[in-house]
């Protein structure tokens, strides 16, 4: 069950790693940019390696290296799915800041990484 707050310890590095509103982030994502139903959103991010238990702080680092906007198309239009004619990212970086800004205000969520 995925949930925020999970804290990670590893020599000099320690993480809190929010997996419930990193999932909830490429959820709505996937309803922003794809046009898909939240509900239908859920189940794509409910079967997949998002939601899987993280114990260490290299498999965060993984998530965390790429962007929601990533793991939402490669989730919904697969691997190479910038071979499709989907962006490999957002084509105006600003506007897709504001995007997850604004998501993550409207549904309370919390910074998913939070290295210290």
């Amino acid at each position: 069950m995925v949930r925020d707050g999970i804290v990670l310890k590893e020599e000099d590095d320690q993480v809190i790693f929010n997996q419930y509103s990193f999932c909830e982030l490429v959820k709505r994502l996937l309803v922003e940019l794809v046009g898909i139903s939240y509900e239908e959103a859920s189940q794509i991010v409910e079967r997949s390696p998002l939601v899987e238990p993280v114990t260490d702080t290299m498999e965060v680092a993984i998530f965390s290296h790429e962007l929601p906007y990533y793991c939402a198309m490669l989730l919904y239009y697969g691997n190479g799915y910038w071979q499709k004619g989907i962006p490999a990212q957002p084509e105006d970086m600003d506007a897709h800041e504001a995007l997850e800004k604004k998501i993550m205000e409207k549904y309370d969520l919390k910074e998913p990484f939070i290295w210290t």
